[in-house]
């Protein structure tokens, strides 16, 4: 047996090509025996050549075989797709595993491209288990030609994996009801998810998003809001877009514009009903077009400019597509399509043409030449006209920061055991713990560290009142009048360690007098080689008991249950949390010498990269592993420049981090623009029940740790993903 296979060639005479084959139709060509070829030139037929044209034409139909599977098997979030993708699968091993194992056998035929059959050979095709598991499949293809037998073969392994949680929000509403937002800006993509209909969100004063958006409600807009579209910060080669499923409503000036050019699949404004205008709204600028979609328009007031198209398509229920322009100075650059009646009150300039499936009211205020007006147009609404899908729900959570807590499922949790040692007995240490060893006081850390990129390390020295080191409760024990102002906390995630679970004590209360800065810092060795991401992580915890009580997968919903938790409520003022290779970059010398007091403003060299690519002269931080859980009935009241560098796991509880944060950082895009003195109250992702801010405050995206627990999140055995691993190819 060789482990190196001789390839196809295929250029040379001789070679099999073939036709497309039905995607699920290759899993039973073991029952139908039928595959589909293009006529092959015979040639001359001596011994060598029916050899070659032998293996041609088992690795041919192998690849053919094999390559089918990866197409039935690709990655999907469409639960057709998904079920579809188990049902192949499943039929896989159903063959493999026929005749004890020995699996089944069939006879190919092969057709010609002109409906003739060729003479390239004949080919039994055998899917069989390799050994005692249909996890295992070995795939032989033999062919026989003009006597001459050559036998193929394939090794694979059946997965069925877990699908992992994908992060893609900064900010993310789980709750059923509405909210409104002052000053609030996000350096991301912001989404609403849960799908209840009748929610109302407010953008007023300045709210700004420097992203995508995505919501099930509607939105009412006042005191210039910006949706600033941007490639996403997940993958650099994706655009952006603005999905609202219900009404949007703009009564004082509302701006969408972009960074990037129109292509197809991004730069738009989906609204599933109703859009109405009062006082300024526009719509993407010169070169930079984005398209905008409703089921029923109302354009009023002052001022509408767009550049791009502007379609009115029928929607459910009463909406017709019928749109009214009546606002004083209205522009369309590009194109307007109404697939209703469309009225024109005040004059109406369109660049390009107008295609109206109803009637045209007003057709004397439109300013377009009369031969780019069509009244009574069949609409494609297929390309770039086609309206986008919005989606029927978002992907919904399964486990809950509960089921971290308490689930004996490793496939679910890695920190129950440390979670729940809080709660008999087996781990009593608090903040005040480490304190009482003088090991942890006034703790001075020096190593090198890359601080340019370059690869040349420098030492760096960082100091600390106070050292931790494993898993404890932060509880009202500690005394600050010990430490003074804005001590510093450097919690040390190690191999030793494992992970670090913090559980913050009920009722913990810190007002601005003390003001605390935590550092976490992740040392642990064992690397996830995929994504880099350190195996163990820091998690801060709420002390919501251990009466929790896991009640399994809801039937209905998919989702599992709980009850027993206990309800939680902290108020922090001037709180910090940093990851340390953020912090040890972000100051100068000095400050972290500092074992206490607010470190202040960044350097002003310093330059934060939330995106996916590295930008000369900034700072990308990994994915975080520091991971805030909140249970159901949780409630963080975070003020007066608290910041926080870490993610949110919070779907039931209530995240209130207001004020400017931390002042004076900078942030740059995937093409080195820079966005300076970004007054910032986080870094990470939020994702709660109901979100507050106030004041002017950003909030920075950087997806959490793949190794952390919110990985299982939306995932688990409910939701997995289907595939196989090709291991080897053989030529016997």
């Amino acid at each position: 047996m060789k482990n190196t296979p001789k390839r196809k060639q295929r250029n040379k005479p001789g070679v099999v090509l073939f036709t497309a084959v039905a995607v699920m139709l290759m899993l039973s060509i073991l029952l139908t025996a039928t595959v589909s070829f293009v006529s092959v030139n015979r040639t001359k037929t001596n011994d060598n050549y029916k050899s070659k044209q032998a293996y041609l034409t088992a690795s041919s139909t192998l690849e053919s075989f094999i390559n089918q599977i990866q197409t039935d098997t690709a990655p999907t979030n469409d639960p057709t797709a998904k079920a579809q993708q188990k049902k192949a699968i499943d039929n896989l091993k159903k063959l493999a595993s026929a005749n004890s194992g020995k699996g089944t056998t069939t006879n190919v035929s092969y057709n010609g491209s002109n409906g003739k059959s060729d003479n390239i050979g004949t080919t039994k095709i055998t899917v069989a288990q390799e050994g005692t598991s249909a996890k295992y499949i070995v795939v032989t293809c033999e062919t026989t030609y003009l006597g001459k037998t050559e036998q193929v073969a394939a090794h694979i392994s059946i997965r069925t994996d877990p699908k992992p949680a994908d992060y893609t929000n900064t900010i993310e509403l789980v709750g059923n009801g509405g909210a409104g937002y002052d000053n609030l800006n996000v350096i991301g993509d912001m989404a609403g998810i849960n799908n209840t209909t009748g929610k109302v969100y407010r953008f007023t004063n300045n709210t700004s998003i420097y992203g995508s958006y995505l919501m099930y409600g509607s939105l009412e807009v006042s005191t210039q809001p910006l949706i600033m579209l941007k490639p996403s910060l997940v993958d650099e080669k994706q655009g952006s877009t603005v999905t609202i499923s219900e009404n949007l409503d703009v009564s004082n000036e509302f701006h969408i514009n972009s960074t990037m050019a129109r292509a197809d699949g991004y730069n738009y404004v989906n609204i599933g009903q109703k859009l109405s205008t009062s006082n300024h709204m526009d719509v993407g600028s010169s070169g930079f077009d984005v398209d905008l979609f409703c089921c029923e328009a109302n354009i009023g007031g002052n001022d509408y400019t767009q550049y791009g198209n502007f379609y009115v398509y029928k929607g459910a229920g009463a909406y017709n597509g019928d749109a009214t322009f009546g606002a004083n100075g209205q522009t369309i650059n590009g194109s307007l399509y109404v697939e209703g009646d469309l009225n024109v009150t005040k004059s109406l300039k369109v660049t390009g043409s107008v295609y109206v499936t109803g009637t045209i009211t007003g057709k004397d205020k439109i300013v377009c030449p009369a031969s780019n007006i069509h009244e009574g147009a069949v609409l494609s609404k297929a390309g770039r006209d086609a309206k986008p899908q919005i989606p029927v729900s978002a992907d919904a959570y399964v486990y809950y920061p509960e089921d971290f807590f308490m689930s004996n499922d490793t496939n679910v949790t890695t920190i129950s055991d440390e979670y729940q040692a809080f709660y008999d007995g087996s781990n009593t240490k608090t903040f005040n713990s480490f304190a009482s060893d003088w090991t942890n006081v006034d703790y001075t850390l020096t190593e090198l560290i890359d601080l340019t990129g370059t690869g040349a390390k420098t030492p760096v020295t960082s100091r600390y009142k106070l050292r931790i080191t494993s898993s404890c409760t932060w509880a009202s024990d500690l005394s600050f009048n010990d430490y003074g102002n804005g001590s510093r906390i450097l919690v040390d995630v190690s191999d030793s360690s494992g992970d670090v679970v913090i559980r913050l004590q009920n009722g913990l209360s810190l007002d601005s007098s003390w003001s605390p800065t935590i550092v976490v810092r992740n040392r642990s060795t064992i690397i996830d080689t995929t994504t880099g991401d350190r195996k163990y992580n820091c998690y801060f915890v709420s002390d919501s008991g251990s009466a929790i009580t896991l009640n399994g997968i809801d039937s209905v919903t998919g989702k599992s249950k709980h009850s027993g938790s206990s309800a939680c409520n902290y108020n922090f003022s001037g709180l910090k949390i940093f990851d340390y290779d953020t912090y040890v970059r972000m100051y100068d010398a000095d400050t972290l010498n500092n074992t206490k007091g607010n470190p202040g403003a960044p350097q002003s060299s310093f330059v934060l990269n939330p995106t996916s690519v590295d930008v000369a002269g900034s700072y990308r931080p990994s994915n975080s592993s520091i991971i805030f859980l909140f249970a159901e009935n949780t409630t963080l009241n975070a003020t007066n420049n608290s910041f926080f560098q870490g993610s949110f796991y919070s779907p039931e509880a209530m995240v209130n981090i207001a004020t400017s944060g931390l002042s004076g950082l900078n942030v740059t895009d995937s093409a080195g623009k820079i966005m300076s003195g970004v007054q910032c109250c986080a870094v990470g992702v939020v994702i709660a029940n109901s979100f507050g801010n106030a004041n002017t405050a950003f909030y920075v995206y950087t997806k959490p740790s793949t190794t952390s627990v919110m990985q299982n999140a939306k995932g688990g055995k409910d939701d997995s993903a289907f595939g196989y691993t090709l291991d080897r190819y053989d030529h016997y």
